[in-house]
Parts: structure tokens; sequence; C-alpha cells
């Protein structure tokens, strides 16, 4: 799993409404892809993107290597409304952390990989974790295309 983090400042001009109008993919990147997009409290004009993307550190280079035409056009759609990206990175996801509620932990217990407990506020996203990196005994694992 991939997590890539995007932190982009606004135009004066633009609202975060226009960057999600112009950041709206054409089509999909072939794998289970979920991003959130989420506004500062502090500053309006700061905007960060942060997505799940299902796949392994290899199969992302070569999606990165290779031309997309759509995804071009739509990052320079998003450069009408950003005036800079202060943040660009990708990162291979190592665990994950349910922090809602934890009876019966302790601070010496190891992390969960793969926890059985979400936040409602995060069911696909659930969903979407759990089918590429727990799948059920006797499952096939989901495999990024290619």
């Amino acid at each position: 799993m991939i997590v890539s983090v995007f932190i982009r400042r606004l135009r004066p001009d633009a609202t975060f409404q226009d960057f999600v109008r112009e950041w709206e993919a054409d089509e999909g990147v072939g794998v289970p892809t979920r991003v959130f997009n989420a506004q500062s409290l502090t500053d309006p004009r700061e905007v960060i993107s942060i997505g799940f993307v299902a796949t392994g550190a290899e199969q992302l280079r070569q999606w990165l290597s290779a031309a997309h035409a759509p995804e071009a056009a739509r990052h320079e759609r998003i450069d009408t409304v950003i005036e800079s990206t202060t943040l660009r990175s990708m990162y291979e996801l190592r665990s994950e952390h349910d922090f809602s509620h934890l009876p019966g932990r302790s601070a010496s217990d190891p992390p969960r990989a793969c926890s059985p407990r979400w936040s409602p506020h995060s069911r696909a996203l659930a969903r979407l974790v759990r089918s590429t990196m727990c799948p059920r005994r006797g499952a096939p694992k989901a495999s990024p295309a290619s």
C-alpha cells in the first residue's frame, strides 16, 4: 500500500471547490485508490491530499515512469488553481493503528499491522486496506493491475 501526500497552496482567488473541480480525475488509475482532500483549519488556502493506493513500490515506479496523458492534463488543470505545491511525497505503508478505542491494550503491546477495529468514518478505507493487505484466510491476495 502506497500513501501519497500533497500539500498545496491555492491561488488567492481560488476556492476549495475550484480545486476539487480541477483535481477530479478523468479516469481511474487501474488499482484500488482512495484520496482524501482537506482544507486547513487555520489557512483556507492550504489543501492537503492524502491518497491510499493498493500497489507496491515497484509497481508505482513503473506507473510513474510511463506517460499518462489524462494525468498530465489533470495536473495542468490543477495548476490553474494552485499557487504552489509545498510537499509531494510517497510512502510505503508499514503499519496501521486505530486510536478510537483501545480496551485492554497497553503501551508495551506490539502494533497491529491489520487492526480489526476501524473508526466508523473510515469504513470504505478499511475495506480497501483489508482487501489488499489483510485477505481472509484462504482468499487470494488482490494483486495490482499492471
